[in-house]
């Protein structure tokens, strides 16, 4: 199915922490087990702070390309973290992957067509999966990659609050006797601009409460992530159990979703927000999507959004500012 290379590893676009240690320890498998070389390549913006730095100090070999091409030249193509049209990753409608290694709902019919699939919605982050495969071939991650994939791990299942499974416990506990302390906390404390703050301040403001509900439109954003780092914030309002933040980069609309004591899959929910109007996909308490922009008026279609996400959510008052 793969051949002696070399292979292609891509993941969604902008990618996170999981992201990006997904992709270093299969590289990393295929290497070590099989003397396979591999090409890491990722499309979009990645702007956290943390995340800067966690491809300077651990994942270096990723490289940034916005355009696609030369399929041609590799052996394998495989996704990690994301699914063909998933509507989050630059894969080509004509390209078709071998290899999937993913953890998000829904498991799409896309992936019938692809030689090996392994999806598990049910564990906390896809790094976590490819661990076991890392164990599986007797290979002990060193120091970097480690750290690597225990931030990856931590960051996806905030310390193994969010959506962890058996699986991701213990992975956390082998990984954090194998990493390296010292890059881990360069990457946990690096420093963050004034802009930073200025767009923290500006979602808070824009934050208002719905019964249970926190919500923020953020309006232009300054990067596609900004949404997914405030529901980080903002599900820890003490009285929330649904955090939904959504802002414009681009030519997209990015909506983030995060739960806490509900029963709903996150990713299921966001999937009945953003329905026919563009994808949407994520699990357990965490979830995410994008709607394109294009020929509709931006203001109308987030007021749609707001709407359907409230009404799922069983919250009908008129809200109030969150900081009052």
């Amino acid at each position: 199915m793969i051949g002696k290379g070399p292979v292609l590893i891509l993941t969604h676009d902008s990618p996170d922490p999981d992201a990006l240690s997904s992709g270093l320890g299969l590289a990393t498998l295929f290497r070590q087990a099989w003397d396979i070389p591999s090409r890491l390549v990722y499309s979009g913006l990645v702007a956290r702070a943390e995340n800067r730095a966690m491809l300077r100090f651990l994942t270096p070999e990723w490289e940034q390309h916005d355009v696609l091409e030369g399929f041609e030249q590799y052996s394998a193509l495989a996704l990690v973290d994301s699914q063909p049209r998933a509507g989050n990753n630059r894969l080509p409608e004509h390209i078709w992957p071998q290899v999937v290694i993913d953890h998000h709902n829904p498991i799409r019919e896309s992936l019938q067509v692809v030689p090996y699939v392994d999806v598990r919605p049910e564990v906390g982050a896809t790094v976590s999966m490819v661990y076991q495969y890392l164990d599986a071939a007797g290979i002990v991650p060193g120091p970097t990659l480690a750290t690597a994939m225990f931030y990856g791990l931590q960051t996806d299942t905030r310390g193994l609050a969010r959506g962890a499974s058996e699986i991701d416990e213990a992975v956390y506990v082998k990984l954090l006797s194998w990493l390296d302390r010292k890059k881990l906390i360069d990457v946990e404390q690096v420093g963050v601009s004034q802009d930073y703050f200025r767009a923290f301040n500006q979602g808070l403001q824009a934050a208002r409460v719905y019964g249970k509900v926190v919500l923020a439109y953020l309006g232009p954003m300054s990067r596609p992530d900004l949404a997914a780092e405030m529901a980080d914030v903002l599900i820890r309002l003490e009285t929330a159990r649904a955090a939904f933040c959504l802002g414009s980069y681009e030519d997209n609309l990015h909506l983030s979703l995060r739960t806490k004591g509900i029963d709903t899959d996150a990713g299921r929910l966001v999937q009945q927000v953003v329905a026919s109007l563009g994808k949407a996909g994520g699990h357990g308490a965490i979830a995410g999507g994008q709607v394109p922009i294009a020929g509709k008026d931006l203001d109308t279609l987030v007021a749609e959004i707001k709407r359907r996400f409230l009404t799922l959510l069983g919250e009908e008052d008129a809200g109030v500012p969150l900081l009052g």
